[in-house]
C-alpha cells in the first residue's frame, strides 16, 4: 500500500487515512455501504476535475485508489461505524 503521508499534503492535515475517512463517514448521510463508496468515489472525483495541473490529478487519483482500497479491505468495520453514527 502507498504512504499516506504522501497523500496529506492534498487532503488535509489529517495524521492518517483513518482520521480523514472518519471526516468522511461523519459528512455522509446515509448508512449503506455502497452508496458511501460511491459517495467517496464521487467526493474525490470533484476534487481531480477541479485540479489545475497534472500532478495534482495523479494525487488525487492516487489517493481515491487508496482510499476505495482501504474501505473495501475494511468494509465490516466502516459499515459498523455508519451504522452506528448519530
Amino acid at each position: 500500500m502507498l504512504e499516506w503521508s504522501s497523500a496529506q499534503r492534498v487532503v488535509g492535515p489529517s495524521s492518517s487515512m483513518s482520521d480523514y475517512l472518519q471526516q468522511l463517514i461523519k459528512d455522509f448521510k446515509s448508512k449503506d455501504f455502497k452508496n458511501f463508496a460511491g459517495y467517496v468515489y464521487t467526493t474525490l472525483q470533484r476534487e481531480i476535475d477541479a485540479a489545475t495541473n497534472n500532478k495534482q490529478k495523479n494525487k488525487y487519483i492516487l489517493i481515491r485508489k487508496q482510499i476505495l482500497r482501504y474501505i473495501v479491505t475494511n468494509e465490516r468495520t466502516i459499515t459498523k461505524e455508519l451504522l452506528n453514527k448519530k
